[in-house]
């Protein structure tokens, strides 16, 4: 199958490598043409100005559009509701991933809440129309980011991911204890090369590799590296306070990633998750993160 990717970051990276063992094809689209992609089999680039008529052209003979691209603002809008109307302009491309892969879209639609300003219209856009196929993926979590960036396609988070490898920091908000999915992101894109077979989908995909809490994970990180020792916490009231009277829009989006756990918004339904394993994923090894750091440890240089 052809499937074109909107976006080259890190996570276009993962689905290069496992997408052509599904026996895809994939077209990456970009607004400029990226090294890392030339010269590999089943991989071609368009560079494309996101117009309705580039993505048009871009996704000519193509099966299915991915969104990856990573934005909060309203670029983010605009570039995917000219994906949607490209594909209802394509007569081949009629399936589409929007780029959301966050906690339970569901049950916790306003969370983030500066994920919803940007991801909400564009569901809405999906919901009022019938011509495509579409599903919103949820992960929970990115789980990559327990093992050292050589062994990682994804950059570093900084202290948006509370288990922080570079700054030797552990900084885990409320209680530690509420539940969160983690999912590696190479699994997440071959979960996504065996969706494209599936022959119809639900609108809401759940993917996790583990469910798990901040302080398992501080623990488990804590163990193989030992230079993680300081540990901080920052209770729910802290958050809020910070949401509420902060001036600095980087401390606020920050809280606003923290409260997401406490609040529940990053833990998904288990018995969702087993179902759409069963029902789209059989045969998949979803790794947890101490498969990933295993890895990295047995395989140095390794992107996990």
């Amino acid at each position: 199958m052809r499937i074109a990717i909107a976006g080259s970051g890190a996570m276009a990276r993962y689905i290069c490598d496992e997408f052509p063992k599904y026996g895809h094809q994939v077209v990456i689209l970009s607004r400029s043409e990226k090294s890392v992609f030339n010269g590999r089999p089943n991989i071609s680039q368009v560079v494309t100005d996101y117009s309705v008529d580039s993505l048009v052209a871009a996704i000519d003979n193509c099966e299915m559009l991915i969104s990856m691209i990573l934005s909060y603002g309203t670029d983010f809008i605009d570039a995917h509701l000219n994906l949607i109307k490209a594909c209802q302009l394509s007569p081949k491309c009629k399936r589409f991933v929007p780029s959301e892969y966050a906690g339970d879209v569901e049950n916790y639609p306003d969370m983030p809440l500066f994920y919803y300003h940007t991801r909400e219209p564009i569901r809405k856009a999906l919901r009022e129309q019938s011509e495509l196929e579409w599903t919103i993926v949820s992960v929970g979590w990115l789980a990559d980011y327990v093992v050292p960036s050589r062994n990682r396609y994804l950059a570093d988070l900084g202290p948006a991911f509370p288990i922080d490898l570079a700054a030797n920091q552990i900084v885990i908000p409320g209680t530690g204890n509420d539940h969160i999915d983690v999912t590696a992101a190479r699994d997440l894109a071959a979960a996504l090369a065996m969706l494209a077979n599936a022959p119809s989908w639900e609108p809401y995909l759940y993917i996790s590799g583990e469910k798990t809490t901040w302080n398992d994970l501080a623990k488990l990180v804590q163990q193989r590296y030992p230079s993680m020792t300081e540990v901080k916490r920052i209770g729910l009231g802290q958050l809020l306070n910070t949401i509420q009277t902060s001036t600095d829009e980087e401390e606020i989006l920050l809280s606003h990633y923290q409260i997401f756990t406490p609040l529940g918004g990053g833990s998904l339904d288990p018995e969702l998750v087993q179902r759409h394993r069963r029902k789209y994923f059989a045969g998949l090894h979803f790794r947890k993160p101490e498969d990933l750091i295993n890895e990295a440890f047995t395989n140095g240089n390794t992107i996990v």
